[in-house]
């Protein structure tokens, strides 16, 4: 029988299985030599035109921030835009905006066209596409110095807010009872609503079936324009995710997160990160997912002096040695048990991800069957699917504005906390590292446990 070891040692995308997050290899590349396109902007002393001038470069300097830990520092870089980019949308709307705002950032030479031919998976994102263009850091700064004497300030991107009065709108065809956080989902669009109103009808049920959701879309707004006004990578976007059928006819799917524009930085990049803003201070939280989901099963925190990943060994061996081996297998196996649909499917796509050179289908199959039934097992009977991403999301949310509000300096990255800690009163307290290092943890720990709990009187009625 093959080992649970060998089956993470044998995936060939080599890395967990998340699926919210979907990341992409892709990497800037430096151009030594090219011909600076030339900065023109196109002034007009029309009526509005000042005006509506502001408003284009305000929206591309927050393009500009967006790609300020993806781009060179000097010279010329190679990179995609997406029309389908998250962060882009966020920015101009929607597909046609963002186009067009490429096509002005073409004109005034800010970037051009490297390639029209169109890449798929580009910008961390999941089956989007996008063209690759040069970006010129030297009209970046020329841009900038323009912004500045003209008095153009930085489009800040806030996180929609619907009102609750528009719920009477919703459209009699929408079962709002079913307008829920899930993977595999077929919510089909009455002919008479847009895309985008259809979306948002989507969203006011939303709100109606997950009550702590709105108030935390606000909370995440505030938290942007209060302590991350002048640190706009780290602004968080808490918005659903709708994901569409091929044919455009329905929403098949529902996704939240929160997130920043900085999440998805790879190891080395996010380390140069923490370098530069002083983030010396780390604590995540244990096995957040598994903690999340016992916790939620059994009405109170689940502390993380438990190692979740041994409590789902000794549901398959009660008595074995649990190793260093086992524990990092379970760990890597957990996402893909978790969300699959079901025992016979988790194995057959685990399979599909496998090496397969002696071993067999039906083998993997049981084994993955096994892990996820002690899973569902160890976590207390239930598991939550998206729905654990809301949650996550909302209290570790929380736990940030807690710890910005009594003055810390916080980057949050999922389930955890980076900080710059007390720094100017270490001698006055004489307080050495290692201590701080140790309160910080201790602050992260009893702030999501007292969040968590507070969410789960507050808001949980599963």
């Amino acid at each position: 029988m093959i080992t649970l070891e060998e089956i993470a040692g044998r995936l060939t995308d080599k890395k967990g299985y998340d699926f919210n997050v979907n990341k992409f290899s892709w990497e800037p590349q430096k151009v030594d030599n090219y011909v600076l396109p030339s900065f023109t902007i196109k002034e007009s002393k029309a009526k509005g035109a000042e005006t509506k001038l502001k408003n284009k470069l305000s929206k591309v300097l927050a393009f500009i921030d967006s790609v300020k830990h993806k781009r060179f520092k000097t010279g010329c870089t190679i990179m995609p835009i997406s029309v389908t980019n998250k962060d882009m949308l966020a920015i101009w709307g929607n597909e046609m905006g963002v186009s067009r705002a490429i096509a002005y950032m073409i004109e005034i030479g800010l970037i051009s066209l490297e390639s029209d031919k169109y890449q798929f998976g580009a910008y961390y994102e999941k089956d989007n596409k996008s063209k690759t263009y040069r970006y010129y850091k030297e009209n970046e700064d020329t841009l900038k110095e323009y912004c500045e004497d003209h008095d153009i300030q930085m489009y800040v991107v806030k996180n929609k807010v619907y009102n609750m009065s528009e719920l009477k709108n919703v459209h009699t065809g929408i079962d709002r009872s079913k307008v829920r956080f899930a993977s595999r989902l077929k919510l089909i669009k009455p002919i008479e609503l847009s895309t985008a109103e259809f979306e948002k009808q989507l969203t006011l049920c939303l709100y109606e079936n997950y009550p702590a959701l709105r108030f935390h879309i606000v909370k995440a707004n505030e938290i942007n324009e209060k302590y991350y006004k002048d640190y706009p990578e780290f602004r968080i976007r808490f918005q659903p995710k709708f994901t569409w059928s091929d044919d455009g006819l329905y929403v098949s799917g529902i996704g939240i997160r929160a997130t920043n524009s900085m999440t998805n930085l790879k190891n080395e990049d996010r380390e140069a990160v923490l370098n530069e803003y002083g983030f010396i201070l780390k604590k995540d939280i244990n096995a957040s997912v598994p903690r999340m989901t016992l916790s939620l099963n059994s009405g109170h925190w689940i502390d993380e002096s438990q190692d979740m990943y041994e409590l789902i060994y000794r549901v398959i061996e009660p008595a074995g040695l649990f190793t260093k081996e086992k524990r990092k297998a379970i760990k890597k196996l957990h996402m893909r048990a978790y969300f699959d649909s079901g025992d016979k499917s988790v194995g057959h796509h685990t399979w599909l991800t496998m090496e397969q050179d002696g071993i067999e289908r039906e083998d993997v199959c049981d084994k993955m069957s096994e892990l996820r039934n002690a899973i569902i097992k160890a976590e207390g009977g239930k598991l939550y699917g998206s729905d654990i991403f809301y949650v996550e999301s909302c209290v570790y949310l929380m736990t940030l504005y807690d710890l910005l509000s009594a003055g810390h300096k916080v980057w949050q990255v999922y389930d955890c906390f980076y900080s710059t800690g007390a720094r100017d009163r270490k001698k006055e307290e004489g307080q050495d590292e290692s201590e701080g290092k140790l309160i910080f943890k201790e602050m992260i720990s009893n702030g999501v446990k007292l969040n968590f709990e507070y969410f789960l009187k507050k808001y949980w009625n599963k």
